[in-house]
């Protein structure tokens, strides 16, 4: 978490290797296979079917890629045929299809960017539940409180300020409150 402009995007494409640093390095092993689910579906990929848009998160080509699109869709709670074309699907079910497109990658690291935005209420319970049984590890960067803390047992704050980043165990809230005392007894030095 952190203020707009603290470079939580920034960190999330770093990691991804989207954007290299400037200054020092980063390490991130090799082996460790990443995938980033993006706030929106890039206006150039609105054209593919359901099928092509899977297809391009693979090296080569999957045989049995028509059954795993549709085990990702039930897992994201979206029913859809392999040839609808992916700009007929409302902002909610093109979020639950880039929910799934890090998913079929079966990543070590899920990364999630605004998740909930363009989620109904029932979208957001069906992620929150999701998120709370993945069993790897998961970065979200989210505005949405309630979201956060009902699967979050620790934050990464970023400071804008001091250009830090700090971590705290608990649920989001308490680590909320934690910040704003620390903020309090800074500003009465």
């Amino acid at each position: 978490m952190g203020q707009n402009g603290a470079g939580k995007s920034t960190i999330l494409n770093l990691i991804t290797g989207t954007l290299k640093a400037d200054d020092g390095s980063i390490y991130i092993d090799p082996s460790l296979k990443i995938a980033y689910a993006k706030q929106v579906i890039p206006r150039e990929q609105m054209q593919l079917t359901v099928e092509e848009f899977f297809e391009q998160f693979f090296d080569e080509k999957m045989f049995n890629i028509a059954s795993k699109i549709d085990n990702v869709l039930d897992l994201v709670n979206l029913k859809a045929p392999l040839d609808k074309i992916i700009k007929t699907f409302s902002g909610g079910q093109q979020a639950r299809l880039l929910l799934a497109s890090a998913l079929i990658q079966n990543p070590d690291l899920l990364i999630l960017d605004e998740p909930t935005n363009n989620l109904d209420k029932a979208g957001i319970e069906h992620l929150t539940q999701f998120l709370m049984n993945y069993n790897k590890t998961c970065i979200v960067i989210s505005h949405d409180a309630n979201f956060l803390n009902s699967f979050t047992d620790g934050v990464l704050y970023l400071d804008v300020f001091t250009k830090k980043i700090e971590q705290y165990l608990g649920d989001y809230y308490v680590v909320v409150a934690e910040i704003a005392d620390r903020i309090e007894k800074e500003k009465m030095k």
